[in-house]
C-alpha cells in the first residue's frame, strides 16, 4: 500500500474520532492489519459494551518481567551460580535483581519441563 493511501486511511480513522492510541497502532502495524485486529476484537462478544469495545490487557511491563524471569530460570537450569546470573541479568537486561529473587526463580526443582 502506498504511503499516501496509508496516510489517507489513517486520516479517515482520525476523522471518525478513533482514539490516539488506535491511530498509533494503525501507523505501527499498517491499516490493513489494524482492520484485521479491530474485526477480531469486535467478534469477541465479551468485549462489547454500551459505547463500544472494552479492552483489558496486561501492561507491557508484565511481558518484559515474564521474559526476564524465563531468562533467569534458563540460566539457573544451565547451572550458573547466583552471582553469575545476577551479573548476566545486569549486563544483558540492565536490571538489578536481588539475590533472593534470583534464587527463587533459579532454584533446583522450580523449573518444570
Amino acid at each position: 500500500m502506498s504511503d499516501a493511501r496509508e496516510a489517507a486511511l489513517v486520516a479517515e480513522f482520525a476523522a471518525m474520532g478513533m482514539p490516539r492510541w488506535w491511530l498509533e497502532i494503525t501507523a505501527a502495524i499498517g491499516f490493513d492489519n489494524a482492520l484485521a485486529v479491530w474485526r477480531i476484537m469486535d467478534m469477541q462478544r465479551d468485549l462489547h459494551s454500551d459505547d463500544g469495545l472494552t479492552i483489558r490487557m496486561r501492561r507491557f511491563s508484565s511481558y518484559q518481567r515474564f521474559q526476564r524471569n524465563r531468562f533467569i530460570e534458563a540460566l539457573g537450569a544451565m547451572g550458573l551460580p547466583i552471582d553469575e546470573i545476577r551479573r548476566k541479568v545486569k549486563k544483558d537486561l540492565g536490571e538489578e535483581i536481588s539475590v533472593s529473587h534470583i534464587y527463587r526463580l533459579a532454584r533446583p526443582g522450580r523449573i518444570t519441563p
